[in-house]
């Protein structure tokens, strides 16, 4: 039924494959291991970034080690890689402001410009930190919770009250 040459070619290239499946599949773990390793290491205050960090390397290297084994299987990736970098662009453009907001979080985890607890004026917003996520940062004043843009973090004067 089948040639001997058949099935060492079904073997051979069936193995190359699991070994480059499985190894982008380990380094897809080990890398989200590390950085969630880091980021416990740096306290709780961060650890979503560093969650945010986690999932996007191990998202990054299994696509690479997708477009990588189909590229072994000779299957031609050249135009599913500009496929991905035109949908990639226009995505990044349509979510432009959410990006801004994701960005200027990880500025504001990254720089601590203020702390939980402290009372903040940006723009007309005045309270005291409640809360920081990657796309908005919590302010409490006595009846309302106010939800400022990390971006206008970014752009407008920061001022912080001294205790």
């Amino acid at each position: 039924m089948f040639n001997t040459e058949f099935v060492l070619f079904v073997l051979y290239w069936g193995s190359v494959c699991t070994i480059i499946a499985g190894g982008f599949w380990f380094a897809g773990k080990v890398a989200s291991s590390l950085i969630l390793k880091l980021g416990k290491k740096q306290g709780e205050h961060n650890l979503e970034i560093y969650e945010f960090l986690a999932n996007t390397s191990r998202m990054t290297l299994y696509v690479i080690g997708t477009i990588t084994l189909l590229g072994t299987m000779g299957i031609e990736v050249g135009p599913l890689v500009a496929g991905l970098g035109l949908s990639g662009f226009a995505l990044s453009f349509a979510l432009k402001d959410a990006l801004a907001n994701l960005l200027a979080g990880i500025m504001v985890f990254l720089y601590k410009p203020f702390r939980l607890g402290d009372v903040i004026t940006i723009g007309t917003d005045s309270g005291k930190v409640k809360k920081i996520n990657l796309r908005y940062t919590h302010l409490e004043t006595d009846e309302t919770e106010i939800l400022i843009p990390n971006a206008s973090l970014l752009t407008h004067n920061i001022i912080i009250k001294k205790k």
